[in-house]
């Protein structure tokens, strides 16, 4: 998909060019053959216009093995960003020469931040970029979010947690950029990055097809349906440290006092290994207890739990007269609170699990005022499935589409059929059949702009959406790729079964109706689903670089059919 899938804006070399050299037309430098790891990376960045090659003795060549340079480093990134050569009358470093190409690049990319001068007024272009500084540049120029990794694990052993890149490599690593050396367990930070490495890294960062499986192997992130008790802190200040040595302090996270709780994860000898912020950790035995044994404070059963795979066993709806509502809601978590009133602080009054349905008198913003078996209440509306007793199975569902890329980022393209302009057609015409049918439907975009990823998150969120569908097209080297694919996150959410419920429908609808190849529904950590808490899914119609797919994506009746598909999968979806 593309964020994913760029169209090929510049083509560097003429096919005669590889014939007289005996080079196919397809690999575009002598020394980077198809078996080579970072061949298909190599020419993304080619097509993107991010890298050229050098010309030796009528040769074009690549240079995989070399180090990459800081100032080769610089114009990649800036290039690949879309950002622009900044131009100067007078150098901000004494190594690189006003007026040059690496000039415009450099003075970019410490202006914005992505790397940083070697020294004061030095840049050292031609120095070798290490691992360290290409996490912080790739982090950054990428909008990765480096904060919202900096407290999780990683298994690199020569990585300490007190490294000041350490937030920058875990979120090229969470982000599926990176894996480390070939074993999985170090990083080698200090170390140089060759150029295939490089050309591998910033095509994982710019396009998500590239990156690595997610979660990576060999991640230790706490799971809490595998937490075997609670412990709680019997003093303050209780150090909470990423291993059990107390030799020194290098090892300490955080603190917490007495009264806190940690899930408790093992039991061992003076220690016990917890879950903080996101991390397994450690806290001394001798200043703090299983909770079990009369904990100083009361523990409040957890707000929701990760739910099981299988479908449960829906309970019979409530009836209650007088009173009775158009609504039902059926909760998608175990363990939902039902509270006093609409803020999440406020007293319990009742917990209700997956399945089970209440009747629903209102929603406002974030909250459904709700009653179960006598108790009236409020309950968080991001874990209710809200669905119509009677009339239209939407009317007064509050839905976001999200038309993919726009503006300055076209999406894939073939043949003059390009993914933006696709997707808004069809998005609009959904937005259209929701609307006629009583949806309260709100567009990512609705003409030829640019919101970011985290634009679309956060517009879903201020629109207190009830689900989120982020529509695409898909694209592949090899032309026989086609047919339609639906994507729910991988991350574990809340909401997972009801992700892949959209997910199904939506998928199944496109099949049947459009007469698609049926990829089926798959689980990927796309930016925009995986940051949603409502239930979210990611449909890929088909294959722009597929003749057959391409002829319905351009056709105007198989758009309507696309939109009809979707429709009707959203309205299976909020069927009971």
């Amino acid at each position: 998909m593309s964020l994913k899938k760029v169209s090929l804006i510049v083509v560097f070399f003429v096919v005669s060019m590889f014939t007289i050299h005996s080079v196919s037309a397809s690999q575009r430098f002598a020394d980077v053959p198809s078996s080579n790891a970072a061949y298909e990376e190599i020419n993304y960045l080619v097509d993107r216009g991010v890298i050229k090659g050098y010309e030796e003795n009528g040769v074009t060549k690549y240079k995989p093995n070399n180090p990459v340079t800081r100032g080769q480093a610089a114009k990649m990134v800036i290039e690949s960003t879309n950002n622009k050569p900044l131009v100067v009358s007078q150098s901000s470093f004494t190594d690189v020469k006003v007026g040059t190409e690496l000039s415009g690049y450099v003075e970019s990319v410490v202006k914005l931040g992505f790397i940083a001068e070697k020294s004061k007024g030095v840049f050292s272009p031609n120095t070798p970029l290490t691992r360290n500084e290409m996490a912080k540049a790739l982090s950054i120029a990428f909008n990765l979010n480096a904060e919202k990794y900096a407290n999780l694990s990683i298994p690199f052993t020569d990585v300490s947690v007190n490294n000041a890149y350490y937030k920058y490599i875990a979120a090229i690593y969470y982000n599926g950029i990176t894996k480390g050396s070939a074993t999985g367990t170090t990083f080698n930070p200090t170390e140089s990055v060759t150029r295939a490495q490089f050309a591998s890294f910033v095509a994982r960062a710019s396009e998500e097809k590239f990156r690595l499986e997610l979660p990576v192997q060999g991640v230790t992130v706490p799971n809490e349906a595998e937490k075997i008790g609670q412990v709680v802190s019997t003093t303050d200040g209780l150090n909470v440290r990423t291993s059990v040595s107390v030799a020194d302090n290098s090892n300490i996270i955080g603190q917490i006092d007495k009264g806190d709780t940690l899930p408790l994860f093992e039991v061992l000898n003076g220690w016990y290994k917890v879950s903080y912020n996101g991390r397994y950790a450690y806290i001394s035995a001798a200043y703090s207890k299983e909770v079990g044994s009369e904990p100083e404070t009361p523990v409040e059963t957890p707000e929701v739990e990760e739910p099981e795979i299988e479908e449960p066993e829906v309970e019979e709806p409530v009836v209650e007269t007088p009173g009775a509502t158009n609504t039902i809601g059926i909760a998608t978590v175990n363990s939902l609170h039902i509270r006093a009133a609409a803020n999440a602080s406020s007293k319990s009054l009742g917990v209700i699990n997956r399945g089970t349905e209440v009747n629903v008198y209102s929603t406002e913003g974030k909250w459904a005022k709700i009653s179960y078996k006598g108790i009236e209440g409020y309950t968080s509306k991001k874990y209710l499935r809200l669905v119509n007793v009677t009339g239209s199975a939407v009317k007064g569902r509050i839905i976001v589409l999200d038309p993919g890329h726009g503006g300055k980022d076209p999406g894939a393209s073939s043949s003059g059929a390009v993914e933006k302009k696709i997707v808004l057609e069809v998005a609009k015409l959904v937005q259209q059949k929701l609307e006629a049918a009583g949806a309260i439907v709100h567009m990512t975009r609705v003409s030829d702009t640019f919101p970011t990823l985290d634009d679309r998150v956060k517009f879903s969120e201020s629109k207190n959406a009830e689900i989120f569908v982020s529509i695409h097209v898909n694209s592949a080297t090899n032309t026989s790729a086609k047919g339609t694919e639906t994507y729910y996150s991988v991350s574990s959410n809340d909401n997972e079964k009801e992700d892949y419920r959209l997910a199904s429908a939506i998928n199944s609808q496109i099949v049947k109706n459009a007469d698609m190849n049926d990829r089926k529904v798959k689980r990927a950590d796309y930016y925009v689903i995986r940051n949603q808490l409502i239930p979210s899914v990611l449909v890929e119609l088909g294959f722009v670089s597929n003749a057959e797919d391409r002829a319905k994506l351009v056709n105007s009746k198989y758009v309507e059919i696309f939109a009809d598909s979707i429709y009707k999968g959203i309205l299976e979806y909020y069927t009971k």
